[in-house]
């Protein structure tokens, strides 16, 4: 939170974009955000917001204070749980992580981006589900050369 608006839309950085071959990883328990088309997880009265907060603040973190990217990005998402939630598929943890690591807005709220500016970005994504009685996920993201 901050004194204007009723949530945290990030941080500014103070570094440049991580160069590429850059490699950062992270884990966080409990479960990612999914991807929900009916109702942004951005807004702080969906029920998994806290997840999305949760996210962003670890990936803030393991940024160390370095701007998102424009260039191409890789993304891996590990996930450790007993299940998948009812309803839910690997591809909606995926849509909601790469949500959650860009920048957003909508008529009621401003994220600042996070890795890179726009998920379109990720060029190279791979996503697994391991079975495991703690409930955490690993996030890998490498800043990949661009080719032109």
């Amino acid at each position: 939170m901050n004194q204007f608006l009723p949530y945290d839309p990030g941080k500014i950085p103070s570094r440049p974009a991580p160069i590429p071959g850059t490699l950062i990883n992270f884990s966080i328990d409990g479960l990612p955000p999914f991807k929900d088309t009916s109702f942004s997880i951005r807004n702080p009265k969906h029920k998994i917001y806290t997840r999305f907060v949760k996210l962003r603040i670890a990936a803030i973190d393991a940024m160390q204070g370095h701007s998102w990217s424009h260039g191409p990005i890789s993304i891996d998402l590990d996930m450790h749980a007993p299940s998948l939630e009812p309803r839910r598929s690997l591809t909606d943890y995926t849509g909601g992580v790469l949500d959650t690591l860009d920048g957003s807005h909508g008529t009621h709220f401003h994220y600042l981006p996070i890795v890179y500016n726009d998920d379109c970005q990720v060029c190279s994504s791979q996503t697994s589900f391991h079975i495991s009685e703690k409930e955490h996920y690993e996030v890998r993201i490498g800043f990949l050369k661009n080719i032109i």
